[in-house]
Protein backbone atom coordinates (compact mmCIF):
# COMPACT_ATOMS: atom_id res chain seq x y z
CA UNK A 1 0.00 0.00 0.00
CA UNK A 2 1.62 2.97 -1.18
CA UNK A 3 1.87 6.37 1.35
CA UNK A 4 1.27 8.72 -1.51
CA UNK A 5 -2.12 10.67 -1.90
CA UNK A 6 -3.45 11.00 -4.35
CA UNK A 7 -4.46 15.01 -5.99
CA UNK A 8 -8.34 14.55 -4.30
CA UNK A 9 -7.10 13.22 -0.98
CA UNK A 10 -4.56 16.23 -1.00
CA UNK A 11 -7.39 18.85 -1.22
CA UNK A 12 -10.10 16.99 0.89
CA UNK A 13 -7.34 17.13 3.59
CA UNK A 14 -6.22 20.70 3.11
CA UNK A 15 -10.14 21.54 3.21
CA UNK A 16 -11.15 19.72 5.81
CA UNK A 17 -9.65 21.80 8.54
CA UNK A 18 -10.49 25.63 7.93
CA UNK A 19 -11.69 28.89 8.80
CA UNK A 20 -13.05 28.87 12.63
CA UNK A 21 -11.66 25.15 13.34
CA UNK A 22 -8.37 25.75 12.18
CA UNK A 23 -8.20 29.44 13.79
CA UNK A 24 -9.44 27.96 17.29
CA UNK A 25 -6.65 24.72 16.84
CA UNK A 26 -4.01 27.87 16.62
CA UNK A 27 -5.37 29.37 19.41
CA UNK A 28 -4.88 26.74 21.55
CA UNK A 29 -1.75 25.16 20.66
CA UNK A 30 0.72 26.01 23.41
CA UNK A 31 4.15 27.95 22.85
CA UNK A 32 6.80 25.27 22.11
CA UNK A 33 7.45 22.07 19.66
CA UNK A 34 4.77 19.89 19.09
CA UNK A 35 5.62 15.85 18.08
CA UNK A 36 2.52 14.82 16.36
CA UNK A 37 2.28 11.32 14.80
CA UNK A 38 -1.42 10.54 14.19
CA UNK A 39 -3.76 8.86 11.82
CA UNK A 40 -6.99 10.67 10.16
CA UNK A 41 -10.05 9.52 7.68
CA UNK A 42 -11.52 11.83 5.93
CA UNK A 43 -14.79 10.66 4.19
CA UNK A 44 -16.46 12.97 1.83
CA UNK A 45 -16.11 14.06 -2.30
CA UNK A 46 -14.29 16.39 -3.86
CA UNK A 47 -15.20 17.77 -7.31
CA UNK A 48 -13.60 19.91 -10.03
CA UNK A 49 -15.46 21.83 -12.67
CA UNK A 50 -14.73 22.16 -16.43
CA UNK A 51 -11.85 24.97 -17.20
CA UNK A 52 -13.53 28.17 -18.36
CA UNK A 53 -12.22 31.51 -19.96
CA UNK A 54 -12.73 34.23 -17.94
CA UNK A 55 -12.41 38.55 -19.00
CA UNK A 56 -10.56 40.12 -16.16
CA UNK A 57 -10.01 43.71 -16.41
CA UNK A 58 -7.11 45.69 -14.91
CA UNK A 59 -7.65 47.20 -11.62
CA UNK A 60 -6.38 50.17 -10.36
CA UNK A 61 -4.61 50.09 -7.11
CA UNK A 62 -6.62 52.41 -4.45
CA UNK A 63 -3.74 54.00 -2.62
CA UNK A 64 -2.00 54.75 -6.04
CA UNK A 65 -5.36 56.32 -7.02
CA UNK A 66 -5.64 58.21 -3.58
CA UNK A 67 -2.05 59.29 -4.60
CA UNK A 68 -3.01 61.13 -7.47
CA UNK A 69 -5.85 62.13 -6.29
CA UNK A 70 -4.07 64.59 -3.57
CA UNK A 71 -1.41 65.32 -5.96
CA UNK A 72 -4.07 67.18 -8.20
CA UNK A 73 -5.59 68.92 -5.27
CA UNK A 74 -4.87 72.50 -3.56
CA UNK A 75 -5.02 73.18 0.20
CA UNK A 76 -6.62 70.67 1.32
CA UNK A 77 -4.99 68.16 4.12
CA UNK A 78 -5.27 64.39 4.38
CA UNK A 79 -7.05 64.90 8.04
CA UNK A 80 -9.67 66.71 6.45
CA UNK A 81 -10.62 64.53 3.62
CA UNK A 82 -10.55 61.16 6.50
CA UNK A 83 -13.06 63.57 8.43
CA UNK A 84 -15.26 63.98 5.55
CA UNK A 85 -14.88 60.28 4.31
CA UNK A 86 -16.78 59.08 7.56
CA UNK A 87 -19.36 61.04 7.32
CA UNK A 88 -19.86 61.00 3.44
CA UNK A 89 -23.08 60.04 1.82
CA UNK A 90 -23.25 55.97 0.92
CA UNK A 91 -24.93 56.79 -2.42
CA UNK A 92 -22.32 59.51 -3.01
CA UNK A 93 -19.48 56.75 -2.65
CA UNK A 94 -21.60 54.36 -4.69
CA UNK A 95 -21.98 56.90 -7.23
CA UNK A 96 -18.20 57.73 -7.45
CA UNK A 97 -17.37 54.05 -7.67
CA UNK A 98 -19.68 53.38 -10.46
CA UNK A 99 -17.75 56.17 -12.08
CA UNK A 100 -14.35 54.93 -11.41
CA UNK A 101 -15.67 51.61 -12.64
CA UNK A 102 -16.63 53.15 -15.79
CA UNK A 103 -13.32 55.24 -16.28
CA UNK A 104 -11.13 52.07 -15.64
CA UNK A 105 -13.38 49.98 -17.84
CA UNK A 106 -12.59 52.93 -20.71
CA UNK A 107 -9.07 52.94 -20.37
CA UNK A 108 -8.06 49.21 -19.79
CA UNK A 109 -9.27 46.38 -22.31
CA UNK A 110 -10.28 43.31 -20.40
CA UNK A 111 -7.78 40.50 -21.08
CA UNK A 112 -9.14 36.90 -21.75
CA UNK A 113 -7.64 34.73 -19.19
CA UNK A 114 -8.03 30.90 -18.99
CA UNK A 115 -8.91 30.04 -15.45
CA UNK A 116 -8.97 26.10 -13.71
CA UNK A 117 -11.95 24.75 -12.73
CA UNK A 118 -13.53 25.51 -9.26
CA UNK A 119 -12.72 22.62 -6.79
CA UNK A 120 -15.96 22.28 -4.47
CA UNK A 121 -16.08 19.56 -1.80
CA UNK A 122 -19.31 17.97 -0.49
CA UNK A 123 -19.86 16.89 2.99
CA UNK A 124 -16.50 16.35 4.04
CA UNK A 125 -15.41 15.08 7.30
CA UNK A 126 -12.02 13.95 9.43
CA UNK A 127 -11.84 11.56 12.23
CA UNK A 128 -9.03 10.84 14.49
CA UNK A 129 -8.37 6.78 13.96
CA UNK A 130 -6.93 4.87 17.29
Amino acid sequence: MSNELNAAEVVALAKVVTGKRLKEASAELTVGSHDVDFLVQVTGSVKRGEDYEQEIVLKAEPWTMLAAALSHLNGVTVESLVKEALTSDPELVKSIKAEAKDAMARINKPTLTSCNGKVTTKNLKASGLN
